[in-house]
């Protein structure tokens, strides 16, 4: 028994280090891939981190319907964020049936544009606490993919597009754009 506890007190340090790392909370992998500056959004409604490797081009005056406007350093995509405008009785129907709805309205807009084919039918579910609803379609152009995340703030509905050209193959790259279009998200702040 003697024995045992004096290596027991010898690698106490050890011991304490394992717990305390093993304990410790990982870094969320989305922070070291964002800036730590916060910008404001166009409407001055909500405030983003910038996505390493990507451009603000925000307060460019091309990009005056976006309420946020990036495009990745390469030119493969882009991330633009608008408010859908809705009235009273829209924003009554979005409380109680959620954002179903102004997926479908803003998918037949898009549709109408050119033609589309959807890739992902419109699904609910929640980031952070918060309502989403996310689809995907591909685009009159060949190669080009949009998802799309629509976001209720409570006080307003916004659509966050991720466009990704055919520079971005399917695939691992493709996943890395729709992790950087959801890890906007969540660092989004209204």
């Amino acid at each position: 028994m003697r024995c045992c506890s004096g290596s027991l007190l010898r690698s106490w340090p050890i011991i304490f280090f394992l717990l305390i790392t093993g304990c410790a909370s990982a870094p969320r992998i989305s922070e070291s891939r964002f800036s730590q500056e916060y910008f404001t959004s166009r409407n001055g409604q909500l405030q983003y981190r910038l996505p390493v490797g990507w451009l603000n081009l925000t307060g460019d005056s091309s990009s005056s319907n976006n309420t946020i406007w990036l495009v990745r350093s390469d030119f493969a995509a882009t991330l633009a964020v608008r408010e859908v405008v809705i009235d009273v009785g829209t924003r009554t129907e979005v409380k109680n049936t959620g954002l179903r709805r102004i997926a479908e309205l803003t998918l037949a807009l898009a549709s109408g544009e050119g033609g589309v084919r959807v890739v992902m039918p419109p699904a609910a579910s929640s980031l952070r606490g918060t309502e989403i609803c996310t689809y995907e379609y591909i685009t009159g152009h060949p190669g080009e993919k949009i998802r799309v995340i629509l976001l209720d703030t409570h006080t307003r509905v916004y659509e966050i597009s991720m466009l990704r050209t055919k520079k971005i193959p399917d695939g691992s790259m493709m996943d890395e754009a729709v992790d950087v279009q959801r890890s906007f998200v969540e660092n989004l702040t209204w």
